[in-house]
């Protein structure tokens, strides 16, 4: 009884992972990384496949160069 407890568990968190890191997975490609490897870096390492796709600076959006002039006086 106590292991198909822990089966249906094990089973369960499973499935949550999965659907996490594809969620992860869709981020990753937001942000304009395609590759299925941010998938299983998400779904093998959740705590560290998250952290690192979550660092990944954004690919597909310009980034703007701040001048001194832009800058407010102190």
């Amino acid at each position: 009884m106590t292991v198909l407890v822990y089966l249906l568990v094990l089973a369960a968190c499973l499935v949550v992972n999965w659907f996490a890191a594809g969620e992860f997975y869709k981020i990753a490609e937001d942000k304009g990384y395609h590759g299925r490897k941010y998938f299983w870096w998400a779904f093998l390492l959740p705590g560290v496949g998250y952290l690192l796709i979550v660092a990944m600076p954004d690919r597909g959006k310009e980034q703007r160069v701040v001048l001194n002039d832009d800058l407010p006086e102190l």
